[in-house]
């Protein structure tokens, strides 16, 4: 990947699910596309936006850093969107039915929330998090079904991907590598060119695809200025020290409890912030992330003071890729997975068999760099006038949590973990 295509902050996240039989908007403009628009015959229905209350706000929360915690690599550098993963995970529960759909909603809504419900939630979080005015974040859905004559799929299922999610829904040849360009072209575009591929190949027995992107690209408030970023040592989890670039600002917002201390960042807007987590010395990160819950970390945030801080963070880029099945599968959704016994019967059916859940994929991207940081040049001259023996430090040489945020809710729209930067 090109640093020249790389957005002063960005962050794109391609979530892949894929569906296959037991035996066996926004268009692509800017490519040929060789599939059918199934949605040309739907015409979405105008759903109001209701409010994210505390309850949803805890249940997405546990979720999102549960499912984190379970999916992170305790060796290198890890990066999941929750958003992204519980959108596609909403869409493909209104194609689930009887057991299989109770499973979707004890996972998704905690045994509170029917699938009908969080497709309101969802709905509504999709529209605050994507709105120009206050912020830039883009996030796609797409359904790709195979041409084959022994899939039918229901409209009802169409329409509440339409309604909920604004998703695409195109049938295509599986058969034919037009299909894969297709898949790859619509992720491309819908990532801001960041992830290219997220489908190789398709295998015979496949008959669907549901594909979530997110993409965000955001400043800082004020970007640094040369003279803020200097050389310093990271310590690696193993012991040994690498050299990296470090880029020091004053920031206000501090967050400390027993366990670790950190800091929040807006971005320009004020929309959205970057928190940062490091672990007091002698916790390990992962015995931190061990112990922490979605409402742990709501509540650190919520509680966080205001006061002058003295920071340190390396400039950093990564790039994750994983396998969610078995991480799902531990967070209590089974049957979906189950050839034999997984219930899809309101998304469709096939003459070759059972529908089920064979795959999850997903890959996620993040540029953290000088002109997408806050500036220190004004707070600098504070610092001289006397308050900097006072004012508390944090440096992130060692390996520490972060996240990007919506600061109404707080739910992280990415969580990730930096070893090696």
């Amino acid at each position: 990947m090109s640093k020249k295509s790389i957005p002063m902050i960005s962050a794109a996240i391609a979530f892949l699910l894929l569906l296959t039989s037991a035996l066996l908007q926004k268009k692509l403009s800017e490519s040929k596309v060789y599939a059918e628009d199934l949605m040309k015959k739907i015409k979405i229905q105008k759903t109001d936006d209701i409010k994210l209350d505390t309850s949803f706000i805890k249940i997405t929360s546990n979720f999102s850093i549960n499912l984190f915690k379970k999916s992170y690599n305790k060796q290198e550098n890890s990066l999941i969107s929750p958003v992204s993963i519980y959108m596609a995970l909403g869409m493909t529960e209104n194609g689930a039915a009887g057991d299989t759909l109770k499973e979707f909603e004890n996972l998704l809504g905690a045994e509170n929330m029917s699938s009908s419900q969080l497709n309101l939630y969802y709905h509504s979080l999709m529209g605050k998090l994507t709105n120009e005015k206050e912020g830039k974040v883009s996030i796609g859905n797409s359904i790709w079904y195979s041409k084959a004559k022994n899939l039918t799929v229901k409209k009802k299922f169409l329409q509440s991907a339409a309604d909920y999610y604004n998703a695409e829904a195109y049938k295509s040849d599986f058969e034919s590598d037009n299909t894969i360009k297709d898949i790859n072209n619509w992720v491309k575009k819908n990532t801001g060119n960041q992830i290219n591929k997220i489908v190789d190949k398709i295998d015979k027995n496949t008959v669907m695809y549901l594909i979530n992107t997110i993409y965000f690209d955001e400043k800082w408030q004020q970007p640094y200025k040369k003279e803020d970023v200097n050389t310093g040592t990271f310590r690696l989890e193993e012991g040994t020290d690498k050299s990296v670039k470090f880029m020091n600002s004053e920031e206000y917002q501090y967050l400390n409890d027993d366990k670790v201390q950190g800091f929040i960042k807006e971005y320009k807007g004020g929309k959205f912030s970057f928190v940062a987590l490091l672990p007091n010395e002698g916790i390990s990160l992962e015995n931190y992330l061990s112990s922490l819950t979605g409402e742990d970390f709501i509540k650190l945030i919520n509680n966080g003071v205001q006061t002058a801080i003295s920071v340190k963070m390396p400039i950093f880029e990564a790039d994750y890729s994983l396998e969610l099945a078995d991480s799902l599968k531990e967070m209590g959704l089974k049957l979906c997975f189950d050839s034999n016994n997984a219930d899809f019967s309101n998304m469709g059916s096939s003459s070759e068999g059972n529908i089920y859940v064979s795959n999850i994929l997903h890959k996620a991207f993040i540029s953290v760099n000088t002109d997408g940081t806050k500036a220190a040049a004004a707070t600098k001259v504070e610092m001289k006038s006397g308050a900097a023996p006072l004012m508390k430090s944090i440096i992130l040489n060692r390996p520490f949590l972060y996240a990007v945020i919506d600061n109404e809710t707080k739910l992280p729209l990415f969580v990730g973990t930096m070893m090696r930067p």
